[in-house]
């Protein structure tokens, strides 16, 4: 029943964000300087990494850093505006409208919200105290509206705390990037700027907050998987297939929009387990024994003791544990290797089952 209240809250969010980039500008004023298509050109090639609204709810804002030079030299309207347009991603064309209408709408709010906040703390004369309080406005704005979103979309509900909590954890980062991007441009303008872009490139691949390594994991367990299937490539193209069908299943299912990007990757994993078993059952021509079969039914359970000794990044765990653990579950029970039934199955693992098959 709530989710006919999606649209209308949609609406809602884009009247609002333009109401305020209109009332801002009338207050402000709205006067172009060439040098912002340089920022739209860096937030647009920056928009694939977005975190905030659409992707890892965790990770630090990579968007704000860009924003923040914005908003001091070219005001709040221009804030909201370049939010709005310049963090498009391709992915978020083949969404749906309302879909894609919020994502722009809450980041037109909380660009526009998080400057009017950084004006009222006292702006560059209160820095030390301006830049936290617009970046803290700026993410409580996104994800209060995503949480609000969520609940009308009827999807599985956010782990708000967990998440909310995980964002002012880097505040901290966001605001010395932040810093960063001001300082370079308001000394060297835009030359300034695009060095210190180069800085940014290293830090959004994950070298704060201990990302880097975590990431180096999943790359060292994909490139695992690689040459194991490689003697195989049927079975090599089996696991990028279930990969791709399983976030296409996932995005038809309404699964929560930010957790696309790790559900991929968490589906990549799906039959790790098999490395655990023997060439001549997997390559086996022909029926399987009882004995072989047993073998082969415990993959999933081998594939978990295999993840405990894999320091996966904690955003990805448990799904991938789900997904590996849970895979050959059936829906109405005959699945194996814990006979779940119904929604006693992770969602993770049924859309997992689905591509699978």
């Amino acid at each position: 029943m709530r989710h006919k209240f999606f649209k209308p809250y949609v609406i809602l969010c884009g009247i609002g964000a333009l109401t305020l980039q209109i009332g801002l500008s009338i207050s402000e004023g709205f006067t172009f300087d060439i040098r912002l298509l340089v920022f739209l050109v860096l937030l647009i090639m920056n928009s694939h990494y977005r975190v905030i609204s659409v992707t890892n709810a965790n990770a630090f804002s990579l968007n704000f850093p860009l924003l923040f030079p914005i908003l001091v030299y070219f005001g709040a309207p221009w804030a909201s505006v370049m939010a709005s347009v310049g963090l498009i991603s391709l992915d978020e064309l083949e969404l749906e409208w309302p879909v894609f209408l919020f994502n722009r709408a809450s980041l037109g709010l909380a660009a526009g919200l998080s400057a009017v906040a950084f004006q009222r703390v006292g702006g560059l004369t209160n820095l030390a105290i301006a830049l936290p309080m617009a970046l803290f406005v700026y993410t409580l704005v996104n994800h209060g509206l995503l949480i609000i979103g969520n609940y009308f979309r009827g999807n599985a509900p956010l782990e708000v705390g967990s998440m909310l909590l995980g964002s002012l954890k880097t505040i901290p980062a966001s605001a010395a990037l932040a810093g960063l991007f001001y300082v370079s441009y308001s000394h060297f303008d835009i030359l300034g700027l695009l060095g210190a872009y180069f800085v940014f490139i290293t830090v959004r691949s994950g070298a704060f907050l201990g990302h880097l390594e975590s990431n180096y994991r999943v790359s060292v367990i994909k490139a695992l998987l690689r040459a194991v299937y490689a003697k195989d490539p049927d079975l090599m193209a089996h696991l990028e297939n279930v990969a791709y069908y399983s976030k296409r299943l996932a995005k038809a299912c309404h699964y929560p929009i930010w957790k696309l990007n790790m559900f991929d990757e968490a589906s990549y994993f799906h039959d790790i387990g098999k490395l655990d078993i023997s060439d001549a059952i997997l390559k086996k021509e022909g029926r399987l024994s009882r004995d072989e079969l047993e073998e082969m039914r415990s993959h999933p359970l081998r594939g978990i003791e295999f993840l405990k000794e894999v320091p996966l990044p904690t955003t990805h765990k448990k799904m991938v544990e789900n997904i590996t653990g849970s895979h050959h579950e059936r829906y109405d029970g005959t699945g194996y290797p814990l006979q779940l039934k119904g929604e006693e199955i992770p969602l993770e693992a049924r859309i997992v089952a689905v591509a699978d098959t």
